[in-house]
C-alpha cells in the first residue's frame, strides 16, 4: 500500500505552516501520458514539494546514497523513486528503469544539474535528460524552483509549457545532439527562473 496520499496531505499541511508555496502553470503537466519533469535543484525538499502539489506522482531519479538510509530509503521507494549511481559512466539499470517509466505512460522527474545548486549560481546540466526524453519518446516539462526553505519564506514553482522535441525525433542520438537538446531544455528552465 502506498503512503503517497497520506504523505501528500501531511506535507501540504506542514508546508502551509512553514512556507508560502506558490505554484504557477500546473495545467502544463499532463493529466495522463508520459512526460519528463526537468527542474533546477535548490534543496533536498524539491522532489517532495513538487510531488505533493501535483495531481500525479512523478517517478524521481535520486542518488543511490539517499537509499542507504533505511528510513529515507523506504520512504523514497514507497514514493516510487529509484536510485542512480552518479559515479558510473552509464548506470544501465537506472537508464532502463527511466525508459520503462516513460514507455509505461508515467511522469519522470529529473534534476538535470545532478546536484543542488545555490540561488544565483549556475551549473552545467547532464545530458541524461535529453537521452531519457528522446529514447522514451516523451515531452519535457521545464520546471523552475526559486526561493528558500527557511521558516515563512516563499517558494515559487513554475511548470512551463511542454517541449515536444519533435524536430529531434528520428535523428541519431549522438553526444552533440544530446548536448544541444539539454541546452534547449535548461535554457528554458533558466529563462523561467529569472522571471520567478
Amino acid at each position: 500500500m502506498s503512503v503517497y496520499p497520506f504523505v501528500k496531505v501531511l506535507v501540504k499541511m506542514l508546508f502551509k505552516i512553514l512556507f508560502k508555496v506558490t505554484i504557477v502553470g500546473k495545467e502544463n503537466v499532463p493529466q495522463e501520458g508520459n512526460g519528463v519533469l526537468c527542474c533546477n535543484h535548490i534543496s533536498n525538499f524539491d522532489p517532495l514539494t513538487m510531488a505533493v502539489y501535483l495531481d500525479r506522482l512523478p517517478r524521481y531519479i535520486a542518488k543511490k546514497e539517499l537509499f542507504q538510509n533505511k528510513i529515507l530509503g523506504a520512504l523514497l521507494r514507497n514514493l516510487q523513486a529509484f536510485p542512480i549511481d552518479r559515479q558510473a559512466v552509464m548506470d544501465m539499470k537506472a537508464f532502463k528503469t527511466a525508459i520503462n517509466v516513460l514507455k509505461g505512460g508515467e511522469l519522470l522527474g529529473i534534476f538535470a544539474e545532478g546536484t543542488r545548486v545555490k540561488e544565483g549560481e549556475d551549473k552545467a546540466a547532464k545530458a541524461g535528460v535529453a537521452m531519457f526524453a528522446l529514447k522514451g519518446d516523451a515531452p519535457v516539462i521545464p520546471v523552475a524552483i526559486s526561493g528558500s526553505y527557511k521558516f515563512r519564506s516563499e517558494i515559487r514553482i513554475e511548470f512551463g509549457e511542454p517541449l515536444t522535441l519533435e524536430e529531434y525525433r528520428g535523428e541519431r542520438i549522438t553526444t552533440d545532439l544530446m548536448e544541444e537538446v539539454t541546452e534547449k531544455i535548461m535554457g528554458r528552465v533558466r529563462e523561467m527562473k529569472v522571471k520567478l
